[in-house]
């Protein structure tokens, strides 16, 4: 991340060099008289003219002001990086958030073609026993029904799936038709504490970071503009080279080399009070900035906190949840093995299936919603989301 633009000679520094050259050739018809009668003329008389010039201004003091410049240089040039560093990480939090969101998707779909299976289970099952007169017409119906129902979802899931797929690559920009897979473990990570969260926040969050930034050049402007109440001092120096020809005239030829040195001091005594008033409203700037600074910082903390409160709580749902399919999952076994035997029906069958595949789906968004928060607490840290490789 490199600024061409933070260099000494940006800051003033340096002394600038400028080259001049001229020259010049005549020819006249001369004729000149002088007071003492005489007089002295020429045709076709000729004249050459030729110098070149070195020059040399360098600025040795403006009130401080070049060095900070200098600082405001290398603090733009952190502000660049940052910003860069702001973007990378937004785009980094987008992608994720884009990538569990197919992951609980794909495992939606995953969940509801195992419950499409049980349907057909069920249907066939009905089918036999309906065969053999121990269930009726309308418990097939009702389980067609179900099997149909399930199936129109399926299908809604997966049209889905594709268009998500789509926009992922999208978001990747490569073809939009690649295909690729997914991990669907969506596993949680454990985050360190609030109170470590809260410290890296301080400390990388980006958009901390730029605001310091913005109140660090307010403070550099209102030292420039305090600098310029100075007086100034400016070194010259020129090497000049002369040379002049005349046919007619007092001088054959002249020619001059040499140096010349010169220091132009320079203070402005009065300027309307321009200077105060500037310097009035940059400290009015630098104050505005320091407090949305503490008003970003307030409202960081309140975002990491809450979102932490729901990381733990979503953390302890997750593990609810998981004992809950646990249940759910010995509870629809059963219920379908009591249907083989002639012990339940059909409806409590469903109804077990259905408490199974609901319980599934919950578990799914809770660990999706724990995914996003995670993200969330991440990326408020400031803790980069991305592979610095």
């Amino acid at each position: 991340f490199p600024s061409h633009d933070n260099v000494p000679g940006r800051a003033g520094m340096l002394p600038t060099v400028n080259s001049t050259g001229t020259g010049s050739y005549a020819i006249n018809n001369t004729e000149q008289k002088f007071f003492n009668g005489d007089s002295r003329g020429a045709k076709d008389a000729s004249s050459i003219n030729f110098r070149l010039g070195l020059e040399v201004n360098w600025t040795a003091f403006d009130g401080f002001r070049m060095f900070i410049e200098r600082d405001r240089l290398q603090t733009l040039e952190q502000q660049s990086r940052t910003q860069t560093i702001a973007q990378m990480q937004g785009l980094a939090a987008s992608i994720l958030a884009a990538y569990y969101n197919l992951v609980q998707l794909e495992r939606s779909t995953e969940n509801l073609r195992y419950a499409v299976r049980l349907d057909r289970d069920l249907l066939t099952l009905v089918q036999n026993k309906k065969r053999i007169g121990t269930a009726t017409g309308l418990e097939q119906l009702q389980s067609e029904a179900r099997l149909t129902a399930d199936s129109v979802r399926l299908h809604e899931l997966e049209t889905q799936i594709a268009r998500t797929r789509m926009n992922f690559n999208q978001l990747l920009n490569r073809p939009v038709e690649t295909e690729f897979a997914v991990d669907t473990a969506m596993a949680s990570q454990l985050l360190p504490s609030v109170d470590e969260l809260l410290a890296r926040s301080l400390q990388a969050n980006p958009a901390v970071q730029l605001q310091k930034l913005e109140r660090q050049l307010s403070a550099l402007n209102s030292e420039m503009l305090k600098g310029a109440k100075l007086p100034e001092l400016g070194l010259q120096g020129t090497l000049n080279y002369g040379y002049t020809r005349n046919d007619v005239g007092f001088l054959l030829s002249n020619r001059n080399f040499g140096p010349t040195i010169g220091l132009t001091p320079r203070y402005t005594l009065y300027d309307g009070d321009n200077r105060n008033r500037d310097i009035a409203n940059a400290r009015i700037s630098e104050e505005n900035a320091r407090l949305r600074e503490t008003d970003l910082l307030r409202v960081l903390e309140a975002q990491i906190r809450n979102s932490y409160a729901d990381y733990q709580a979503l953390r302890q749902l997750n593990a609810l949840e998981q004992r809950n399919l646990d249940v759910a999952r010995e509870q629809a076994a059963l219920a379908r093995e009591l249907y083989r035997l002639g012990r339940t029906t059909n409806f409590e069958v469903r109804e077990a299936t259905l408490q199974e595949i609901q319980a599934q789906d919950r578990l799914i968004q809770t660990l999706f919603r724990l995914k996003q928060t995670e993200i969330n607490l991440l990326d408020l840290a400031g803790i980069p989301l991305y592979s610095n490789g």
